[in-house]
């Protein structure tokens, strides 16, 4: 996340947590792209994927494209492109690991990423690890990794456009070239751009001003935002050792965004804004390994830099800064073999070593003390094995290991010295069309430099603090049809549970309102995931579900009632986790029209520790309809209506009675009602 907002943020992430490349040579121009659908399989870890190509609904930021996926959910802070965090399977947003073209945009200095900061183009494909993730992705979280692969130099070549016009100012825009430079077709080069922009000054049923039986709505100001997106990706053959089978791929990615701060309804803030850019770079080689070897070289440096400008100048006086300048700097590097151990190709390993540096340097703050800056440098090693014990029969595991050094600017503050080790095993069973799967393992997450050296203003830091922990164990199955029969679907249904340890909390601290970061959190979590698609006739229903149970051993409540006596506590739930997240869609197909309907329901969520403060259950339908133009060879047209009954309002059962408040992902942050986007695609390949 923005770094200038990194204080605010791990307060509010640490709330909710309380107790708790392109690499491979070019195939032929015509190649179509991997194929990729939601609810994928791994032996060594539950993956769920998705593509802006394959979504059934219209795509319009990165968050719109993670909400569909199992054990997933997306917090808004707003409508589209607003501030919106993700959890996997009950995690803070803090624990989510977030890599983007292989360069890891989280760290010590942002470890909750903004989703809105996330470019999207044509062909763009998220995978989601559920927990676990290969030890060569990096060192991983606690929650599970999210990474965004941008469109591959493998793709088919052509030019894809898509734009739309929507509610609230709404514009959108995204293209993407695939070109081959060469007549051998192995340099190629893929550049991208998007772009939006909207105002988001939609109304909301305000609480405070409302009385029984006088709704009153206020607009929502200083809610939009700007943003445009560059992608230039080239890859070229490499020559070595008399071999020409490697490949060289270049990566650069440039952002700019101006995004407006609207506050809370409680607390607005009308005037202040954020202003951010990002450059990142990333060099890859892969060769093979040598005549007569199956196994592959890779070679990877990468860099990213992050701009942050806060504006308030309604906090001219009051407490927090009124103008903010801040920069992160990444750069890392890793060497890595893999590839099959005998010639059946039963057994394969990967090697992987990486090496990184960040630093934190703010420059200059108005109106509060400047927070220190702080660097980290961090050496990990990992090794992926698997093994086919038999045909039908697979095992897998991940062991990583990870060291780190911190170091703060500020004098008072020691250097913090950390090393953590994680692994996890699977196991993964085929009969027939049923596939049976299960993994357990320790993952871990590192303090932030936050948590650890605070910001000279309301958080104090604790440099002593120990990496988050959990042991994690998961189990499920996959059912899955001939794709080629005339009724024909897929279903997962996957049983996980998490024990998490030295979870990093704020604690109130002496009488001036400051909290200091400490490792006394506990949590547990046990959760059910359910994701399935089934088409016949025309009609295709896809849906997923996420159920979890929480509990935060950290606070202890005591029981009233007749049995209190023979119980110790009541173990509050998690904040900011729904205890029930369903996303449906059904769409029915007649040649060139699809027709969709589609469901969101969100229930049984908290806002605070003890359960006081409930965010409003909300059922939400939407619908849509695209049309393949006929004789306009790869034009699209599309219409999609969000919140179709236009729902602002939920109710819940307060101590006094039925309390009404505004819908939303947070409580004080309202969703939009009812929203309409009209889009058009356009794609043209060889032969168009």
């Amino acid at each position: 996340m923005a770094c200038v907002l990194t204080a605010a943020w791990t307060a509010f992430s640490s709330t909710n947590a309380r107790a708790d490349g392109n690499g491979a040579a070019s195939p032929p121009a015509n190649e179509p792209a991997d194929v990729t659908v939601y609810g994928v399989r791994d032996a060594g870890s539950f993956v769920s994927r998705a593509s802006v190509d394959d979504s059934t609904r219209e795509v319009t930021d990165a968050a719109s494209l993670l909400e569909p996926l199992p054990g997933v959910h997306v917090r808004r802070l707003g409508a589209d492109d607003s501030f919106a965090t993700l959890s996997i399977r009950g995690s803070s947003s803090s624990e989510v690991a977030v890599l983007l073209a292989g360069v890891p945009l989280t760290g010590g200095a942002d470890p909750s990423l903004d989703l809105a900061t996330l470019p999207l183009w044509p062909g763009a494909q998220a995978r989601v690890y559920r927990s676990f993730a290969p030890g060569s992705l990096g060192p991983g979280s606690l929650g599970g990794t999210l990474v965004i692969d941008p469109p591959s130099t493998r793709a088919p070549l052509g030019t894809e456009v898509w734009t739309a016009v929507g509610s609230y100012g709404t514009a959108r825009m995204r293209v993407a070239n695939v070109s081959a430079l060469d007549a051998s077709n192995r340099t190629r080069l893929v550049t991208a751009l998007s772009a939006s922009r909207a105002v988001d000054d939609f109304t909301f049923f305000d609480p405070t001003a409302s009385t029984p039986g006088h709704d009153v709505y206020a607009t929502r100001s200083n809610a939009g935002h700007a943003a445009v997106n560059g992608l230039a990706s080239l890859a070229l053959p490499a020559h070595f050792g008399g071999m020409d089978d490697g490949t060289l791929t270049i990566t650069t990615l440039l952002q700019a965004r101006r995004q407006d701060i609207p506050g809370t309804v409680l607390a607005p803030t009308p005037l202040q804004q954020l202003d951010s850019n990002r450059e990142l770079a990333s060099v890859e080689l892969t060769m093979p390994s040598g005549h007569g070897q199956h196994g592959e070289w890779t070679v990877r440096a990468w860099g990213r830099r992050d701009d942050l400008r806060l504006r308030d100048p309604g906090s001219e006086g009051a407490l927090g800064p009124s103008h903010t300048n801040d920069a992160i700097v990444a750069t890392g590097g890793a060497l890595q073999w893999g590839g099959p151990l005998d010639r059946e190709e039963r057994a394969s390993l990967q090697v992987h070593v990486d090496g990184s540096g960040e630093w934190y340097a703010p420059s200059s703050w108005t109106g509060a003390a400047t927070p220190p800056g702080a660097t980290r440098s961090a050496l990990g090693g990992a090794l992926d094995a698997s093994l086919r014990a038999t045909h039908a029969w697979t095992w897998s595991a991940t062991a990583r290991a990870d060291v780190w050094n911190d170091v703060s600017d500020d004098p008072a503050s020691p250097a913090h010295l950390a090393a953590r080790p994680t692994a996890h095993v699977g196991t993964e069973l085929h009969e027939g069309p049923l596939t049976l799967s299960t993994h357990g393992g320790a993952v871990a997450r590192a303090p932030s430099f936050v948590e650890l050296y605070g910001d000279r203003g309301a958080f104090l830091g604790d440099p002593s603090l120990l990496p988050e922990s959990a042991w994690t164990v998961d189990a499920g199955a996959r059912l899955a049809s001939d794709p080629r029969a005339p009724v024909h679907g897929r279903a997962e249904l996957v049983g996980f549970a998490t024990w998490a340890t030295d979870l990093i909390v704020f604690v109130p601290e002496g009488a001036y309102g400051r909290e200091r970061a400490t490792n006394i959190g506990r949590a547990r979590i046990v959760g059910l995931e359910a994701d399935a698609a089934t088409a016949a006739l025309g009609f295709e229903l896809r849906a997923s579900y996420t159920l979890l149970a929480t509990a935060n051993e950290s606070v202890c409540e005591a029981q009233t009632g007749f049995l209190s006596a023979n119980a110790a506590c009541d173990r509050p739930e998690l904040p900011g986790r729904p205890t029930n997240d369903l996303v449906a869609d059904l769409t029915y197909t007649l040649a060139p029209v699809r027709l969709r309907y589609g469901v969101d329901a969100i229930t049984g969520m908290i806002a605070d520790e003890v359960g006081a403060v409930v965010v409003p259950p909300r059922v939400l339908q939407s619908a849509g309809a695209r049309l393949d133009v006929p004789y306009v060879r790869g034009l699209r047209l599309a219409f999609d209506a969000r919140n179709l009954f236009d729902v602002r309002t939920g109710i819940y059962e307060g101590a006094l009675g039925a309390v009404r408040e505004p819908i939303g992902d947070s409580y004080a942050y309202p969703l939009p009602g009812r929203t309409f986007l009209l889009s058009a695609q356009w794609r043209s390949e060889p032969g168009n």
